[in-house]
């Protein structure tokens, strides 16, 4: 039997930095200098102030296929290798250049999905004895989408400003599985479950600041800061203990509902600096991110059933013990001869609860052809892959380390008007 640990407490740092883990929308390339996606969202979800470069009003707006794997390795042995597919809504941007006398004034809306939930991994075995037959499944899937305004100035002939506002909503539904199965029917009971499920929904608010100057015709510098997100989360939890027997008849060990069990988060500040070089057709960047996680808070009324004790207490504590913050680097590539523009980043990041530095590895190619009657192409695949584990301990105290191999593809198709 499965021995879970604070996994199944229902709020502990993990559901807290859970939001904000990743914000898969925008790579530390989007954050610096040059928009290696090709879009203005990311302009406003990374450095406002590259909105500055947009000459034209347009609309934009498109889809994405993601297909989520996870494949489990135990004693250099391939375990379970599940997988989910979606299409789903991606992002809507409008972007409208202001006239101005001198320099560049630009505003943009955008809708764009920032984080993807999407999480699938199982491992199956016999116990050591061979005796029954179990599996652990872990499963996760929603999307966190932000709402965001923001415009850009350039201030002096040579340095533009910017900043952007997002409203954060989104759900995201979580579910933990250990099952026995008795095939050699040496037991009373047929199948044993322990499952723990929650559902959370977030609102929340989240602003930040960019800076991009032309230091000489060929030399960029792009300076990003985000604030800390505010993120109330209204959440739902539910832990069951059932065995089955032969006879149709089931025993529940436990049966334990949590609902409406509201706090506030507060997520981590980052701060983007990319250094871009110019040599038309191409534009090259290099760009580092930091993500403070270990600031990252949690701020409610809640407190353990069975100490007493503050969960923000409990929080601040774990997240000093098991969080760290996250350097992320990156560089990209941008060859644009109109009407067609190519794009390629690549990413290397830490995971904010693991210490490997390639913990998270990312790939993002993109091509967009833009025609003359005003409407333009996009395609762009992305695939980022992540460690992680399933490591638990038997009843008999024999530990498995379960390493994880987790892989999102991603394939986004989008058009462009040009007003």
């Amino acid at each position: 039997m499965l021995l879970w640990g604070v996994n199944l407490f229902s709020q502990n740092y993990l559901d807290v930095i859970r939001p904000f883990r990743g914000m898969r929308g925008i790579s530390g390339s989007e954050s610096g200098v040059v928009p290696a996606s090709m879009g203005a969202s990311n302009a406003l979800m990374g450095n406002p102030a590259l909105l500055s470069f947009n000459e034209k009003a347009f609309f934009a707006a498109d889809l994405s296929y993601d297909q989520v794997t996870g494949r489990s390795v135990f004693n250099s042995t391939l375990g379970e290798n599940p997988q989910e597919q979606n299409l789903r809504f991606n992002s809507l941007t409008y972007i409208k250049p202001i006239q101005v006398y001198r320099g560049a004034w630009v505003w943009g809306v955008n809708l764009q999905r920032v984080n993807s939930f999407s999480s699938i991994s199982q491992f199956n075995d016999f116990d050591p004895d061979g005796d029954f037959y179990y599996k652990y499944l872990y499963q996760e899937t929603g999307d966190l989408y932000a709402l965001t305004a923001g415009t850009s100035v350039m201030v002096t002939m040579n340095t533009s400003i910017g900043y952007g506002l997002s409203f954060y909503s989104g759900k995201n539904s979580f579910s933990k599985l250990y099952e026995e199965t008795d095939p050699n029917d040496l037991y009373t009971f047929e199948r044993f479950i322990d499952s723990l499920q929650f559902s959370p929904s977030y609102r929340g608010f989240g602003a930040r600041l960019g800076l991009l100057s032309e230091v000489s015709d060929n030399l960029n510098l792009g300076i990003s800061i985000e604030l800390p997100s505010r993120i109330s989360v209204d959440e739902s939890t539910s832990r069951d203990s059932i065995e089955w027997y032969g006879d149709g008849n089931q025993l529940v060990y436990s049966h334990d509902q949590w609902s409406q069990l509201e706090y506030t988060a507060w997520g981590p500040w980052r701060l983007g600096l990319g250094i871009g070089f110019v040599a038309s057709p191409f534009e090259a960047s290099i760009n580092y991110r930091f993500h403070s996680y270990s600031t990252v808070s949690m701020k409610g009324d809640l407190f353990d059933s069975e100490t007493g004790q503050s969960l923000e207490q409990i929080v601040d504590e774990e997240v000093n013990s098991y969080v760290q913050n996250v350097h992320e680097f990156s560089a990209s590539l941008l060859w644009a001869l109109d009407p067609l523009k190519l794009s390629f980043a690549a990413t290397l990041m830490n995971d904010p609860l693991n210490y490997r530095f390639d913990n998270i590895i990312r790939m993002d190619v993109g091509i967009g052809y833009q025609l003359r009657s005003g409407i333009g192409f996009t395609l762009a695949l992305r695939n980022e892959q992540w460690q992680s584990d399933l490591n638990h301990t038997l009843e008999s105290s024999v530990e498995r380390t379960v390493d994880v191999e987790n892989s999102l593809s991603n394939i986004q198709f989008g058009l462009k008007y040009i007003l």
